[in-house]
């Protein structure tokens, strides 16, 4: 017998259907006392649980990093100021974070001493882990337990970090949060202030030896002024012997100039001496000695005209006016040659004064040259010693600043919250655990309830022949079927495999298909005692199911006169088949169809026979059936509860009375009565 209320996983594992909500509801309606107990026993073993988990108290401070700096001095500071992207401000809590940073809190608080870190002060067992371990190693061990209770992550978009501690006491959570915070601002000065000494020392040794070369520089230069004779006047003029050439160029134009003036006046004078008229000579002219001699001329010509008209040529004094005459003609042409050797001569001094004046121009333009080309290599000395003692200078500014910049020196970082002392413990967290076990107690309920279901985890009596007939009690309700009362539902076995009408029925034909000791029923006859109350549906969802499971399943369709099952199974009108069969006038092959969603067979009647009770009595009926079993794996034959009934009931292995709930003292009536004629087995399906 089977209990169709244990509807298994059969009908949508096979279909390759996904589970519904309409299963979840068939399965909390079926198993939901083991969903109940399940959820139950998880929230008791939550709550205890909670009660035995330690608490523990988190607290937190925040650090912000600072890109402001120190505008107390005019000056660079050895480390450039942090940067504040996202990529730094990650680089800051691994910095938070840092083994080196949890070891230096560790030792200012002496966290090596306390149990809750350090597990080989811890009651055993748990001070078993340490053992063997060396000193180093027990250290390393409480920063990891340290490094377990620290978080730190960034605040949104801001420059803020969020440190959060977890300790087993408020106080000590909130203590160890702010000794890291402390201790990360603190080694962000101590690392200025190293990075400063450093600098420093760095820069005394440089400094030395830049002052150690720039002397050297300064002497070079020296020195190579005094071995090529190079001495400027001053910075910025020119050098002495390109002053003298200056000079020199200058005297030598105006030497030229005067030369040129008198070479010019000299071949003028000596032209006119030449050409006997030397008194017309301009110097001459200009001669004090001439004027006076010409004045004297003067007079002796006018006394001359005076005597020589009153007296004769040969008077004697005429003779000595003439006389005086060419006297002052001799004075004057001696003083006019003087003059013009006085011209020649000045010719003379200007050219002497020329030539030496070219010679020393050429003296002084051979040694600037050479101190030219020296000067190349001087300014190359210049250069290099002016580079010395600009980095020199630099860097004696540098020195001064370093040394300096310990006094302002700021953090780049600053704390803007303290870590308080937390009011109630951050985990765990037993109201939210306490609620999420409710709904969690159920899921795994539930899954506990489909695993039992697909499992086939419950007492099912097998469907054995014999079994009503043996007990003589009357026929028990072996299922109830769901959603057989509509039109088609028999459909569902194949388009809805996973509601309640498919499952109920794909549970009982797994039953009979499943192998077993005790061999299953092979001729089934379902009958019902009204048609509105789904026995065909019941007969054609069971054959379908089977045919469904690799089973050769054929139907008989014994309704004549309404042929409920062909049409059912989708036949619009009653086709010819089982009489002309039982009468040799049409093979079996011919009158069996195939039904239109399943491979299982269907045998109907065109027209209701004229004696139905003696059909099924005839020699031919039982050797159809015979050939049936031999040749399928079921048979289930349909029909409507009439005179004949109990003749068919004879004839198979197990007999299914369908009916609703509220005609179930009329089903029971039945059942007994198939019982009572020794029919192998007789249950009852409800339909609804």
């Amino acid at each position: 017998m089977v209990d169709a209320h244990a509807v298994g996983s059969a009908g949508y594992a096979e279909a390759g259907r996904p589970f519904g909500f309409s299963d979840v509801a068939r399965l909390l309606r079926e198993r939901g006392r083991t969903v109940r107990n399940v959820t139950l026993g998880f929230v008791v073993f939550t709550i205890v649980v909670l009660l035995i988990w330690p608490s523990s108290y988190s607290s937190t401070a925040v650090v912000m990093l600072d890109p402001r700096k120190n505008n107390v001095t005019d000056r660079s500071e050895v480390l450039t100021e942090l940067p504040t992207d996202p990529s730094s401000v990650q680089d800051q809590i691994q910095i938070l974070t840092s083994r080196d940073l949890a070891a230096e809190v560790i030792r200012r608080l002496g966290l090596a001493h306390d149990k809750e870190f350090n597990r080989t002060l811890a009651a055993f067992p748990l001070n078993l882990v340490a053992l063997g371990l060396s000193p180093a190693e027990q250290n390393s061990m409480v920063v990891d337990s340290f490094l377990k209770h620290l978080t730190a992550e960034a605040e949104g978009l801001s420059t803020a970090v969020s440190v959060k501690f977890s300790a087993g006491d408020p106080d000590k959570s909130a203590e160890i949060a702010n000794a890291i915070v402390d201790a990360y601002v603190g080694s962000q000065v101590e690392q200025k202030a190293d990075a400063a000494r450093r600098a420093t020392q760095w820069l005394n040794g440089r400094i030395r030896e830049l002052s150690r070369q720039d002397q050297a520089a300064e002497e070079a230069v020296q020195a190579y002024k005094a071995a090529n004779n190079l001495n400027d006047t001053g910075q910025g003029t020119q050098s002495l012997v390109d002053q003298q050439l200056s000079a020199i160029n200058t005297q030598l134009v105006q030497a030229q100039a005067d030369l040129a003036e008198k070479q010019a006046t000299y071949d003028h004078v000596a032209a006119l001496v030449k050409s006997g008229h030397a008194g017309d000579v301009s110097q001459v002219v200009a001669s004090q000695l001439i004027v006076q001699l010409r004045e004297q001329q003067a007079d002796a010509i006018r006394n001359e005209a005076d005597l020589a008209s009153r007296y004769g040529p040969k008077h004697p004094k005429l003779i000595a006016v003439e006389s005086q005459l060419r006297d002052l003609d001799s004075k004057i042409e001696q003083e006019a040659e003087r003059v013009a050797g006085s011209v020649a001569n000045d010719v003379a001094v200007a050219q002497a004064q020329v030539h030496s004046l070219e010679e020393s121009l050429a003296r002084a333009r051979t040694e600037s040259n050479a101190q030219n080309v020296a000067r190349v290599q001087l300014k190359a000395l210049e250069a290099s010693a002016a580079s010395t003692r600009s980095m020199y200078e630099s860097f004696v500014s540098r020195l001064r600043e370093a040394q300096d910049q310990g006094a302002v020196d700021t953090p780049d970082a600053r704390i803007i919250s303290h870590a308080t002392v937390p009011a109630r413990p951050s985990s765990p967290p037993r109201l939210i655990a306490f609620c999420a076990s409710v709904p969690a107690g159920f899921l795994l309920g539930l899954l506990c309830a489909l695993m039992m279901e697909r499992m086939g985890y419950q007492a099912r009596p097998r469907l054995r022949a014999g079994a009503g007939a043996a007990s003589g009690a009357a026929a028990p309700i072996i299922g109830l079927v769901p959603d057989a009362l509509a039109p088609f539902a028999a459909d569902q076995i194949v388009g809805a495999p996973s509601s309640g009408f498919s499952r109920s029925l794909f549970t009982i034909a797994r039953r009979l298909a499943a192998p077993g000791e005790v061999p299953a029923p092979r001729t089934i006859l379902v009958s019902g005692l009204d048609r509105r109350e789904g026995h065909a549906n019941v007969a054609v969802g069971l054959a379908r199911a089977l045919a469904m499971l690799k089973q050769k399943v054929i139907v008989i369709d014994a309704d004549y006169a309404a042929s409920s099952a062909a049409w059912t199974m989708g036949f619009d009108r009653a086709r010819p088949g089982l009489l002309e069969v039982l009468r040799g006038s049409q093979p079996l092959s011919r009158a069996a169809a195939r039904d239109a969603r399943s491979p299982a067979l269907v045998l109907a009647a065109a027209a209701p026979p004229p004696n139905p009770g003696a059909l099924w009595t005839a020699r031919e009926t039982r050797q159809l059936l015979d050939h049936l079993r031999q040749t399928s794996d079921f048979v289930v034959i349909d029909t409507l509860w009439g005179a004949e009934t109990p003749q068919i009931a004879r004839l198979v292995d197990a007999v299914l009375v369908v009916g609703t709930a509220g005609s179930a003292a009329h089903l029971k009536g039945a059942a007994g009565v198939l019982a009572g004629l020794g029919v192998s087995f007789v249950g009852i399906v409800l339909t609804r």
